[in-house]
């Protein structure tokens, strides 16, 4: 019998302070995220920058935070509303793991037992498209650290990046189709922002380590499906922790297109197949606040593949043909 593991970054447990502060602190904690390795960096991250972060990021927090009850973050439902449709519809066991929090990779392997003792594969899908240090790389040491620390009865195996598998690119062009139907001056790619030195040294190993190469080709194959002329996209960045990290910064420039006349634009982040802080805040309400305060007239934000059918499809041709 083989499993499914659905593998994210993670999320605060709870919409409260000492919840993101801590969420915020595991994170910024893990060299591989911010490039520091000295013990001492561990005790700075949790204990001042995670406190001094954690009331503005509860803000926003706040602003996106599902109202379900018990009241739960969109990153969760989603993971959650998606690992329910895997399950019934490929009739196979399905369970959820973060990175940082709660539900754990460990848990994640327990239930998957639990369901089915006779269990013998488990299948590691990150819902995350492109390689990069502080994402896809963290999770998926975690997975192998977690997995060889116990006498497991089952195998694992872990899906590549996939940024450019064509039932990806299909399911990100059907998703983004239903908006794109009126006229829009740009359509606007953002993805996460990483300091240039980190990708840098990813660039060096080689395409299956270069996120703005993966990236690109991902824009690329999307356009293709669509018939988008690429001339008529723009690449922009997010949660730029510093200067030397990749840009033009989404937070910033995005309210320099209405002074170049393009004020009617579409916004879409392939790096997210899931909905969280990161699209639902920083695009749909920082940067449409920004953009139309500064002469922009229309705003499209297409959501992330969520839980949609066509997704659930997708993964499995995903799972299927690596």
């Amino acid at each position: 019998m083989k499993g499914i593991i659905l593998l994210n970054v993670g999320t605060p447990a709870k919409c409260t302070k000492p919840a993101v502060k801590r969420f915020i602190g595991d994170m910024l904690a893990d060299p591989l995220v911010v490039d520091k390795f000295q013990p001492a960096f561990k005790l700075i991250a949790k204990n001042i920058i995670a406190p001094l972060s954690a009331s503005n990021s509860l803000s926003k927090y706040s602003l996106i935070w599902r109202k379900e009850e018990p009241a739960i973050s969109p990153i969760l439902y989603y993971m959650q509303e998606l690992s329910k449709k895997l399950e019934n519809q490929k009739d196979v066991p399905v369970e959820i793991a973060m990175r940082y929090g709660a539900p754990s990779i460990e848990s994640a392997f327990y239930a998957l037992q639990k369901k089915y003792r006779n269990l013998t594969d488990v299948i590691v899908f990150p819902l995350i498209p492109h390689y990069a240090q502080s994402s896809t790389q963290t999770a998926c040491d975690e997975v192998k650290r977690v997995y060889s620390s116990k006498q497991y009865p089952f195998k694992i195996k872990i899906i590549e990046p996939y940024y450019n598998h064509p039932a990806f690119i299909n399911a990100l062009a059907t998703g983004a189709k239903p908006y794109l139907t009126n006229h829009f001056d740009r359509l606007v790619f953002s993805y996460h922002s990483l300091p240039t030195d980190q990708v840098k040294k990813a660039w060096e190993k080689g395409k299956e380590f270069d996120y703005v190469y993966q990236l690109k080709e991902t824009n690329q194959l999307f356009c293709n499906e669509l018939g988008i002329p690429p001339n008529k996209t723009l690449l922009f960045y997010s949660s730029q922790r510093g200067s030397s990290w990749l840009c033009p910064f989404l937070n910033k420039d995005i309210a320099d297109l209405p002074k170049l006349g393009w004020k009617k634009i579409a916004i879409i982040a392939p790096g997210f197949p899931v909905d969280n802080l990161e699209t639902l805040f920083d695009i749909d309400i920082e940067a449409r606040q920004l953009f139309m305060k500064a002469g922009g007239e229309e705003f499209v934000y297409i959501p992330s593949l969520n839980a949609e059918n066509y997704w659930v499809d997708a993964i499995w041709k995903i799972i299927s043909t690596s």
